[in-house]
């Protein structure tokens, strides 16, 4: 399982009840009242038990970042997926089609799939999920400058609903081979469809959840995410453990004190120059260390510059440099393997703009060490900090993000399909190429993205995205069920499984 749907799988930590009294000192506690929910999030919970009653399981996580929409480029972090994979509903699941959502799935003919939603299932407000909930996200991502699964989803040229909006018929106008990877994390249209922007309807909450866990509050001064069990959810095998409690951990030596106190038994965070070391000395924990399919990128404005100054400006950047630098360490440091260039001139260019999310600490810190890279060359470059969807429509020569590897056919597409990705590429045998690849008339070569890149200089990969996951087997015991597992792994556990 990816590593995105870690953060909790392990953590099966003791039966800490929630006895948290307010201001609790240095400990990341939940407190009796959330500070951030909107109405629809409190109210769409039945009656809840006496706090002193209810399981809770504390984990660790990097400090929130920007919102917590899964379908955008600027949100997608490890703990955006992990909440997104319990409260939000999915079409699939580990490609498998989710029982608990629909009651089936067809191929009616070359271009139509037909999704059954079942009949029970419903948003924790108690309104039925429907084709509308199918229409708003189709909608709402080929809409959005800096959405993800545009190129997938621009093949879809109508959705009809019927049966009581529980009948979805997907008309596609090209051929989409794993349309099973679309319709992933539905949102609650009926709570977002006209009155909020897509880019910042799930800034500070997601309204309504469909799955075995629901958004309680997201409190960003304190860095604590709270999420409750949905006493609404439908489905199978319901959550267990009333709480989870996500808290933001600020330092290693943090990490080290909370999971040594049993304040956390879990933590699943980016590493830090000692971070690794300091967890390893605490007694009776277990550590892990991986890297995900996101990769920090100078990713090139095709439309602005010509393949001789892209080429250029590609050999001038250090990557292993500019890696340790944006990461700010040198330690479990996954740098993106430089594409070698030879015989490249020196071009003469304009003062360049390249822009990079301010909420981004290692893309502001690689961003940065680029500069300094091309003005050892005389290029004059400045970076300009600005939002993603402001960067694609920006007049600017470049940007730094990070961005998800292509992985499959519908990523490999957001990568390099006309009009839709961020470098402005558009080229006749790349389209061609992609549209066959899309149709499933032409297989996945994961190796062609490197030959591509390698010819017309449109990106400097930098940096590899590594999670560093720590369970403390003293709280959970080392033979907890599904380490490694992942956060929809929580929906589980058992309070029996937990140690007494």
């Amino acid at each position: 399982m990816r590593l995105s749907l870690r953060i909790l799988s392990v953590v099966a930590s003791s039966v800490l009840l929630v006895a948290c009294q307010a201001n609790p000192g240095p400990a990341p506690v939940e407190e009796a009242a959330p500070s951030t929910t909107t109405a629809t999030t409190t109210t769409t919970v039945k009656e809840e038990e006496p706090q002193a009653s209810r399981t809770t399981i504390n984990i660790g996580i990097d400090p929130l970042r920007n919102g917590f929409n899964p379908h955008l480029i600027a949100d997608d972090t490890a703990v955006v997926r992990d909440i997104a994979s319990l409260v939000l509903p999915s079409a699939f699941v580990d490609n498998q089609v989710n029982s608990d959502l629909l009651d089936n799935v067809e191929q009616v003919d070359p271009t139509t799939v037909r999704y059954t939603i079942a009949q029970e299932a419903q948003w924790s407000d108690g309104t039925p999920i429907t084709g509308s909930d199918f229409e708003y996200l189709w909608r709402s991502i080929t809409a959005t400058k800096g959405a993800m699964n545009v190129a997938a989803y621009e093949n879809i040229s109508e959705i009809r609903i019927s049966g009581g909006g529980k009948t979805v018929d997907v008309i596609f106008s090209a051929p989409v081979a794993d349309w099973h990877l679309l319709f992933n994390n539905l949102l609650p249209s009926h709570l977002i469809a006209g009155s909020k922007n897509f880019l910042t309807a799930l800034y500070d909450a997601i309204p309504a959840s469909a799955g075995r866990y629901m958004v309680r509050s997201i409190d960003r001064q304190r860095g604590i995410i709270t999420l409750s069990r949905n006493d609404r959810f439908w489905g199978e095998n319901p959550a267990e453990v009333e709480v989870l409690t996500l808290h933001s951990v600020a330092s290693a030596s943090k990490a080290g004190e909370y999971l040594r106190t049993g304040q956390s038994s879990f933590m699943n965070l980016r590493p830090t120059e000692t971070l690794v070391d300091t967890l390893n000395l605490v007694p009776d924990t277990e550590v892990r260390i991986s890297d995900t399919s996101r990769t920090l990128e100078l990713v090139f404005n095709a439309s602005r510059l010509s393949p001789q100054h892209r080429a250029y400006l590609s050999s001038l950047v250090d990557v292993p440099l500019a890696a340790r630098l944006g990461a700010a360490r040198s330690s479990n440091l996954s740098v993106a393997t430089p594409i070698l260039r030879e015989g490249v001139e020196k071009q003469e260019l304009p003062e360049l703009k390249f822009a990079v999310d301010p909420a981004d600490d290692a893309g502001v810190a690689a961003g940065r060490a680029i500069v300094d890279m091309l003005a050892q060359a005389g290029v004059t470059a400045t970076t300009v900090t600005t939002d993603v969807s402001s960067a694609i429509d920006g007049d600017f020569d470049a940007m730094i993000t990070w961005t998800r590897n292509a992985t499959d056919p519908i990523s490999l597409a957001d990568r390099y399909a006309c009009d839709i990705n961020l470098a402005h590429w558009c080229d006749p045998a790349t389209t061609t190429y992609i549209a066959g690849v899309l149709a499933g008339e032409l297989s996945f070569d994961p190796n062609w993205e490197t030959e591509f890149n390698q010819s017309n200089a449109i990106r400097v990969p930098i940096l590899h995205e590594t999670r560093v996951e720590a369970k403390n087997n003293g709280i959970i015991g080392p033979d907890a069920a599904s380490w490694p597992g992942g956060i929809a792994s929580a929906a589980n556990w058992r309070k029996n499984d937990l140690a007494q």
